[in-house]
């Protein structure tokens, strides 16, 4: 085999083969001990930035890749963080993984991502399946966990952050929102801009302690106005724009007298929205519509759409940031935050 050799701008050192490249190689072009190439790779901010960069230079320069098991075995750290959202499709939960993986990446940690599809069933085996790789910390977008899953998760010994809805008691830390109270909000300003026959449209509530919050804050709220909840005006269907047309038709098919409506997500609402425009129902004299998440096309569609906005980047970072201290050694408080929401009030309503 020909030799390989690598120039550094200091010196050149010639490799006897095309073996696999060793931490030693790396050590030997950084001119710097195993010890602190080792250092350089799995714990970044206890080395000097300018050996650092040297080491890192090396690294690519040899095409080094370290052997993650036998470091973790040696170290009792993975490097890894797992997060379980319902779904990578949603640009609600992309913006929290990639801010998270943002914070973790600064720090030398790596995201291992599964989706569970809002799925009791995809969730467990995702824990079961994360568990057994042994990961440094875990971010769960969920929270109705049997009892085996529960105890599965308290008998990990590694730090947890639980988002998606704001919860007295978490496994370990929780970092959201209450969905009870931004519910309960918008349809308060619905009441106070008039409406009186108010329906709510969510995703399933099975398994879904979020849309279970959602639907109680609508009905407190309407409570607390003085008005009647009306099971007919409740329902339930599938994320997305045609779903979101049809609810609305069955809706002013039950009751022809509606005059808004509450979608617990911004497409369903678009949907809706695209429905009056086809049949020229003016938004918002005739029907208010308002959704939830504030997504792009919430400020995009004609009329601007009203929803609730949640800082879902921030729920990364701070979840990032709460799982790096405490892998650190210090302690997090409080435990439980508040992240909160705000209402876009726009021309939809």
């Amino acid at each position: 085999m020909l030799p390989i050799t690598l120039i550094d701008g200091i010196g050149t050192i010639k490799m006897k083969s095309m073996t696999q490249p060793r931490m030693r190689d790396v050590a030997r072009l950084a001119r710097v001990s195993a010890i602190t190439v080792s250092r350089a790779l799995r714990s970044p901010e206890k080395v000097a930035e300018h050996t650092r960069a040297r080491v890192l230079q090396a690294v690519r320069q040899v095409g080094y890749v370290p052997n993650a098991i036998a470091g973790s075995l040696s170290s009792s750290r993975s490097r890894i963080i797992a997060a379980i959202v319902p779904t990578i499709t949603n640009p609600v939960f992309a913006d929290t993984i990639h801010a998270m993986g943002a914070v973790l990446r600064g720090q030398g940690y790596h995201l291992l991502l599964g989706q569970s599809g809002a799925s009791p069933v995809e969730e467990r085996s995702l824990i079961q399946t994360f568990l057994a790789r042994r990961p440094d910390g875990l971010f769960i977008h969920g929270g109705l966990y049997s009892p085996e899953v529960r105890a599965l998760l308290l008998k990990a010994g590694i730090p947890i952050v639980e988002a998606g809805n704001l919860r007295k008691h978490g496994l370990d830390m929780v970092v959201s929102y209450s969905n009870y109270a931004a519910a309960e909000a918008m349809t308060s300003h619905l009441v106070e801009r008039g409406r009186r026959r108010i329906a709510f449209v969510s995703a399933s509530r099975r398994d879904n302690d979020r849309a279970q919050a959602r639907a109680r804050g609508f009905a407190a709220a309407l409570k607390r106005h003085g008005l009647a909840e009306d099971p007919r005006l409740v329902l339930e269907t599938s994320l997305g724009l045609r779903q979101g047309a049809q609810a609305l038709l069955e809706l002013l098919a039950r009751e022809p007298a509606l005059d808004a409506v509450f979608f617990s997500g911004d497409v369903l609402a678009a949907g809706a929205l695209f429905e009056c425009q086809r049949r020229g129902w003016a938004v918002p004299q005739r029907l208010a519509i308002a959704g939830f998440d504030d997504q792009e096309i919430a400020s995009q569609v004609l009329p601007a759409l009203t929803t609730v906005a949640v800082p879902r980047a921030e729920i990364g970072r701070r979840a990032a940031t709460m799982l790096l201290a405490r892998l650190a050694g210090q302690s997090v408080e409080p435990k439980i935050v508040d992240i909160g929401f705000t209402l876009k009030i726009r021309a939809s309503t």
